[in-house]
């Protein structure tokens, strides 16, 4: 009875230091990875492909103390308009301007993409639009400032931005 009990002790234990491959899921890019529906999942439907469409004109001041101003005219997830400016007292200004990029994506999202892969990403969530920004250091003073702007968000029906 004891080398039982020795062997299931042994057993378990080594069971603890295991690993476990698991299967790959699918495509994985930048960190996100595309999982199969499994049964339960199996009722819920992908979000449909639509464009989207906002026009604003806005000045936000956050609880942070950031301010800034946002000129964004976008039909169908076709940019015709786009600039805002972004300052971080103490750490800097960030100013986009739709002159410096070139729109390379529509669907399932907007992107601007500049120089030096800088880029704009738009999308729709409910009745807001976020605007987000990522490597665009060479547009803010001093280029640190990117690394502390913070996404804009907009408000459809209002146009009021955040």
């Amino acid at each position: 009875m004891k080398r039982l009990l020795l062997l299931a002790a042994t057993t378990a234990t080594l069971a603890g230091c295991s690993t476990l491959e698991l299967p790959a899921l699918g495509k994985s890019e930048g960190g996100i990875v595309e999982r199969p529906a499994s049964r339960a999942e199996g009722k819920l439907k992908p979000m449909p492909l639509r464009t989207f469409s906002v026009s604003t004109e806005c000045r936000f001041k956050d609880e942070t103390g950031n301010f800034g101003s946002a000129t964004i005219d976008v039909v169908n997830s076709k940019v015709n308009a786009f600039k805002a400016e972004i300052t971080m007292p103490k750490r800097g200004t960030c100013r986009y301007d739709l002159s410096q990029f070139r729109q390379t994506q529509a669907l399932p999202s907007v992107e601007l993409t500049g120089a030096r892969d800088c880029r704009v990403h738009m999308w729709e969530q409910g009745e807001q639009v976020t605007v987000a920004f990522a490597n665009c250091h060479q547009l803010c003073s001093p280029a640190s400032a990117q690394d502390y702007v913070w996404p804009l968000l907009i408000d459809k029906a209002s146009g009021r931005c955040d």
